[in-house]
């Protein structure tokens, strides 16, 4: 290879950069759509724990004024906890580039749902639209995080997961812009053209994921049980007996619970120092940056000359340098707690420490299964994740309604999280990592 040539990311027996050039835009575009979606509703809610005025049939839901910005956040939540241990074992069992297809195109009935809502102005509505969204992607997940290694193989499994999570982070970005704009710029009677735009953007990703080509079936004679409860104690006789794997999953579901909280506790941030609607997403592009930035030095570190070796060491001991990282942004806002470019410089270093976590897991969670389990143990880390994410909704409602703490404060209950995770990685990472060597 000549001397400053990008890398490809395939080996023999792979489809090609093409194929994941496919995957990531289709993944990228579900992403943009799910969270300009999730802004809008978010900040449509925002104003009305801050006392600002807000539209009337908003104001009139009971769960906007009860559970505000919990109620969306446990919404969408809620499927990938139910739907988890199914949809991982239909990872395994069928073609995940045809679930990839197939979701993507529920995607578009389900932005169509969302437009309907905007047209009766019906905010109950909005949230059925984001339950079924969670419904739709939780048929995804899986799916999405067992196909990369089929894309790519496993001597660029960490750079891929470097690419996925730093695309994923601009999506999200330019979701939270364009959901903020929406909403300032199309309140009221001109929303449903909100909708309409989000319709289009689910047909673009539907017709990027149709370049994916459809892989065969890692275990087609996998039988599924209609029971979740089964499926998940299936799972996790997968997982017994592997330290390291067991600990990677409880690490990726304390990392969702922790950015599932700060999503909102930007939000409430921004509302509390006046920023205007548009501009509280802009708010989250410290944070993506320092994702975007951390996940690429991630990957740079995992990378492997051995086509063997798929989590090299030196990765496993980012993670925990990652969260220390994070402790560090969650204290630099109480210097001064006003401060907009503060916020934001400790929002950057936030990001910086989670793009470092989170590579090491992702990476771990998809590199030790065998083949015939990958798309179960994404259905069991899908599962975990989101139990994480669903009750980051009902921690924020205790932390901000029942506790009645304000946005500093609340960075405070996340430093003491971060504290906690330190405290175990330090007791029980070197014992999980010995065992993984063994």
């Amino acid at each position: 290879m000549a001397e400053g040539a990008p890398e490809k990311l395939e080996r023999p027996g792979t489809p090609g950069p093409f194929a994941f050039r496919a995957f990531v835009a289709s993944q990228f575009l579900g992403a943009f759509n799910d969270n300009a979606f999730k802004m809008l509703v978010l900040l449509l809610v925002a104003g009305l724990a801050a006392g600002r005025d807000t539209l009337p049939w908003v104001e009139a839901s009971w769960a906007a004024r009860t559970w505000g910005q919990a109620a969306p956040a446990f919404l969408f939540a809620l499927p990938f906890v139910v739907l988890g241990p199914l949809t991982g074992a239909l990872a395994d069992r069928l073609s995940k580039t045809r679930i990839v297809r197939a979701a993507n195109l529920l995607e578009v009935g389900v932005m169509g749902c969302g437009t309907a809502a905007f047209l009766a102005r019906s905010y109950d509505g909005l949230l059925l639209t984001v339950l079924l969204m969670g419904a739709q992607s939780a048929l995804f997940g899986p799916a999405k995080y067992g196909i990369i290694k089929e894309l790519c193989g496993a001597r660029h499994l960490a750079r891929a997961n470097a690419v996925i999570q730093a695309s994923t982070m601009v999506a999200i970005l330019c979701g939270n812009v364009v959901g903020g704009a929406f909403a300032e710029r199309l309140g009221g009677a001109l929303l449903p053209w909100a909708g309409a735009w989000y319709v289009g953007f689910a047909l673009l990703g539907w017709l990027a994921s149709l370049a994916i080509p459809v892989l065969p079936p890692a275990a087609p004679e996998r039988v599924i049980s209609a029971s979740p409860l089964r499926e998940l104690r299936g799972h996790l006789r997968a997982v017994r007996g592997d330290r390291l794997l067991g600990l990677a999953l409880a690490g990726s579901a304390f990392f969702y619970l922790v950015a599932a909280l700060f999503v909102s506790v930007v939000v409430a941030y921004g509302t509390w120092l006046g920023v205007p609607e548009s501009s509280i997403g802009l708010l989250n592009a410290a944070i993506i940056l320092g994702i975007v930035i951390g996940a690429v030095v991630a990957g740079r570190l995992g990378r492997s000359q051995d086509a063997e070796s798929e989590v090299p060491e030196r990765l496993l001991r980012v993670a925990p340098a990652g969260l220390l990282v994070m402790l560090c942004g969650t204290l630099l806002v109480h210097l001064e707690p006003t401060s907009l470019w503060l916020l934001r410089a400790a929002l950057l270093l936030v990001g910086v420490g989670a793009g470092l976590f989170s590579i090491p897991i992702r990476v771990l969670v998809q590199g030790r299964p065998r083949e015939g389990d990958r798309g179960s143990i994404q259905g069991l880390g899908e599962t975990l994740d989101f139990v994480g994410i669903l009750l980051a909704g009902p921690l924020f409602w205790l932390l901000e309604k029942g506790l009645e703490l304000g946005p500093p404060q609340l960075f405070l209950a996340g430093t003491a999280l971060l504290v906690a995770a330190l405290a175990v990685s330090a007791l029980l990472g070197p014992r999980a990592m010995a065992a993984g060597r063994a």
